[in-house]
């Protein structure tokens, strides 16, 4: 209920009533229009129902804050891990084959010890999340989740263990 005020500075309550424009059914309306109720009328056709702006989807490997999943191309192994950088670099660091270091992934390990590949081309993103502690706890439980996994016992030491029957019955 709108206020308005006359010549007369005198207060006149005037309802407001508003109602779809749809032809010929709402020209109807109009002889209710005076000084106690307002007809007002509104298009169901707005333009942003027609018009959508759209962004472009990003590519997979160019997401970071991810959890992700690689598997072996030789074996029924496959690999868990978690970046905040963009998928596609921490890839680049896992394909490196780094003999020299003492700081070898398991991926390295593996593919050393059984000439075994992984399907770089095909990396599935478990999961997004922004949050560094929820990513390490996202990606705990996707480790746990795995049936033959590559990631060492100790990848997943700081899920308690309350939540080991849980995650099996995921």
């Amino acid at each position: 209920m709108q206020d308005s005020t006359n010549n007369e500075n005198q207060e006149i309550k005037s309802s407001w009533f508003t109602i779809p424009y749809i032809p010929s059914f709402t020209d109807k309306f109009k002889r209710f229009n005076n000084k106690d109720l307002k007809v007002f009328f509104f298009s169901l056709n707005k333009l942003n129902k027609f018009i959508k702006v759209w962004k472009d989807p990003r590519p997979q490997s160019t997401k970071n804050n991810v959890v992700h999943k690689i598997e072996c191309k030789d074996c029924n192994l496959s690999y868990v891990g978690q970046t905040g950088r963009q998928l596609n670099t921490r890839i680049k660091e896992l394909r490196n084959i780094r003999s020299n270091t003492s700081t070898r992934s398991v991926i390295t390990d593996h593919r050393m010890q059984s000439e075994h590949d992984f399907d770089w081309d095909n990396v599935k993103i478990l999961e997004e999340e922004p949050c560094y502690g929820k990513r390490l706890i996202s990606e705990m439980i996707h480790i746990k989740k795995q049936e033959n996994r590559l990631n060492l016992q100790n990848d997943r030491e700081g899920l308690h263990k309350s939540y080991l029957p849980i995650i099996s019955k995921i």
